[in-house]
């Protein structure tokens, strides 16, 4: 991805989780699958198709609190296309009853095949997806309380967590899951933007300066209306008057490019900057 990541994206625990998540398959009847609803396409491990072929799939596009509404439903008919199952989600806000709902239609098909053989069996679901978009937090939601660690970077779960959600239902936490190479440098740019890669190995520059440009696209007025700078010219300069306007100054009046750059990263991520969605289903048909 040029010069914003330099360095093996795909760590060693990635792949023994991966593995790990092979062996419960055969446990699982029903995936959730989170994605960020900012970047609900390139936030969606492609891999997951494979690896959860045959079981009822629910696409739960999260921290809809922080995307644009309009563009959150039309992404959640795309994936109704696609999965016959989809739900925007905020895990911090919203009330577990629409997500519950849907995890206990999509189980219903299971349980009843099961009842017809005389047995009561408990549903297993996992929930699944790439670093950080908030798989922990939606579990917390369903059951209530706070079982499953969370946090607001990348790599909080590590294990393989069973976490008890009815009398029929389990959920399975799993951690992050990318893929071993994205091929799309415009996917990893928005993968890296929603926070799902730690920022330790990024060039937040070249960063800051991406989403510049997709943001004059997507939503033109949201710089110039947090930072009440103008907006015409190249990304770079933009970024330059960003740190003029917050005073981000280094010795003999440079601007502090780092530093303007990790606080439109932040602010971004925050939501500071509105609600945006940074991809459309139109861009990919």
């Amino acid at each position: 991805m040029g010069k914003i990541m330099d360095i093996n994206w795909y760590p060693g625990h990635m792949a023994k989780s991966k593995r790990l998540l092979g062996e419960k398959l055969k446990l699982i009847s029903v995936a959730v699958i989170a994605v960020d609803a900012r970047a609900p396409l390139s936030t969606f491990n492609p891999d997951l198709i494979n690896i959860l072929a045959g079981k009822e799939c629910i696409v739960v596009l999260n921290k809809s609190d922080l995307a644009d509404p309009a563009q959150t439903a039309l992404w959640t008919q795309y994936y109704m296309k696609k999965f016959s199952n989809a739900v925007s989600f905020c895990a911090i806000r919203d009330k577990k009853n629409a997500l519950l709902s849907a995890i206990n239609n999509a189980a219903k098909p299971v349980i009843k095949k099961y009842a017809d053989k005389g047995m009561r069996k408990t549903i297993r679901v996992l929930v699944a997806g790439i670093p950080n978009v908030g798989k922990s937090a939606i579990i917390n939601r369903l059951i209530g309380r706070k079982s499953a660690r969370e946090g607001d970077k990348p790599g909080v779960t590590r294990g393989l967590q069973w976490v008890r959600l009815s009398d029929v239902l389990e959920l399975l936490d799993s951690p992050g899951l990318l893929w071993p190479k994205i091929e799309s440098e415009d996917a990893a740019v928005k993968i890296a933007l929603a926070g799902c890669i730690k920022q330790e190995i990024i060039d937040i520059v070249p960063l800051a300066l991406r989403l510049i440009d997709i943001l004059s696209a997507v939503a033109p007025g949201a710089i110039s209306e947090r930072y009440g700078i103008e907006t015409g010219g190249e990304s770079r300069d933009i970024l330059a008057n960003i740190c003029k306007k917050r005073g981000f100054l280094i010795k003999k009046g440079e601007y502090d490019i780092d530093r303007g750059a990790k606080a439109l990263l932040d602010e971004f991520k925050g939501g500071r900057l509105g609600r945006i969605t940074l991809e459309t289903p139109k861009d990919f048909e």
